[in-house]
């Protein structure tokens, strides 16, 4: 299938959405590009979780059975209280209620470096993909029929239609929507993967996703790689003024885990507190296109990761694209003001759920006691039903 005037469809950014949108169009035989600003098309090496709704799209791209060979399935996700130790949430995760619940899909674990070297293997072996690294995107330009991509170096690369999965910080949302800028949430994650070997004793025995969190902090931890790994994400909250590599900032970390249950405290202990991530999400926008060009992914909806669904709307976005290519054919236009309405609502539901999770997670005081008695009364049916609008696989677009 050839591109507008034999042009192809640009991608903008080699991230899991970018390379999933690539695969997804690059299968119908759609000539596509994919620019990466990176020297190296590559993945930053932590953990990723994959919820039952994304699964079967893998699966719709030829990479379940390489997918769930390189994940790991928790037992659980289980949630609870940096200094009680009491446990504010269980949702078990191999049940045969959650199996007929979400039609035999799974939640799975995974390494980010591992899914996306599938993703990234299954794109060369498509002769109609051309992946380019070290091309830096700052705009587009479209001028009637003419459309164009405009890079770091002076360079024009004209394209069929452009689609920006180029994250966060988004260049091409910049110019599509001026004035619109991340939201800074005061937080930074520290991100470590450590031998299970040498994971604390306490943390060894978990087979879920555990979490446990606390005023203005918490730590999340799962088995990667058949058990043979433990990702660990610690999330603090940085006070006004104090420097999240300095001194002071150790200190406010020592202060806020002074009275934490031991298995946090050791896990913590095994933290590379010197990389950091600034924690950010963006506003829902109603606009995510404009004619030829649209927004995917982070670049679209970038969200929290209080429901861990950043790599899974994105997967979810370029399924649907997909679906709606096929029925326009090559009025890439109408197809992405079909994906804009489509997924607007759902997309936005996750960036402002994920908010109000955010500050649950991390409340204190008598916010602390109430949470406890709310969801202590959570049976774990109560949770598929909060959660069946989010895990309930996707359909094929009719």
């Amino acid at each position: 299938m050839k591109g507008v005037g034999g042009l192809p469809v640009v991608v903008v950014g080699a991230g899991i959405g970018g390379l999933a949108t690539a695969l997804t169009l690059g299968r119908q035989g759609r000539p596509v590009s994919v620019l990466e600003q990176a020297d190296q098309i590559g993945a930053i090496g932590y953990g990723v979780q994959i919820g039952p709704n994304v699964l079967p799209l893998l699966q719709r791209l030829g990479l379940g059975e390489a997918v769930l060979q390189k994940g790991y399935l928790p037992t659980e996700i289980r949630w609870l209280d940096l200094s009680s130790g009491a446990q504010i949430a269980d949702i078990p995760l191999h049940t045969e209620a959650f199996a007929r619940r979400y039609a035999g899909s799974r939640y799975m674990a995974i390494h980010r470096v591992d899914l996306h070297e599938l993703l990234l293997a299954a794109c060369k072996a498509l002769p109609n993909v051309a992946l380019n690294q070290a091309t830096a995107v700052t705009g587009y330009r479209q001028e009637g029929e003419r459309l164009a991509v405009l890079t770091a170096e002076g360079r024009e690369v004209e394209a069929a239609a452009v689609i920006g999965a180029d994250g966060l910080r988004s260049r091409i949302r910049a110019q599509m929507q001026p004035g619109d800028a991340p939201r800074d949430t005061g937080y930074v994650a520290h991100r470590t993967i450590v031998p299970m070997e040498e994971a604390p004793q306490l943390a060894r025995r978990r087979t879920g996703v555990t979490m446990w969190s606390g005023a203005g902090v918490h730590v999340i931890y799962y088995p990667l790689r058949e058990r043979t790994e433990l990702n660990i994400v610690l999330v603090v909250r940085v006070p006004p003024g104090v420097e999240s590599d300095s001194p002071a900032y150790r200190e406010h970390l020592a202060r806020v885990m002074a009275d934490a249950q031991a298995e946090p405290r050791e896990l913590i202990a095994r933290v590379n507190l010197g990389r950091r991530w600034a924690i950010a999400d963006r506003d829902p926008i109603r606009r995510w296109c404009d004619g030829r060009v649209t927004l995917l992914g982070d670049a679209a909806h970038a969200t929290l990761q209080s429901l861990a669904q950043g790599a899974g709307m994105a997967v979810e976005d370029a399924a649907l694209l997909g679906d709606l290519l096929q029925e326009a054919g090559q009025d890439y236009a109408a197809a992405f003001q079909r994906l804009n309405r489509a997924r607007f609502l759902r997309t936005a539901r996750v960036q402002l759920e994920s908010r109000a999770l955010w500050d649950i997670y991390h409340c204190d005081g008598l916010d602390a006691e109430v949470r406890a008695l709310q969801w202590g009364e959570r049976r774990p049916e109560d949770f598929y039903s909060c959660l069946d609008w989010l895990w309930t696989p996707m359909q094929p677009a009719p």
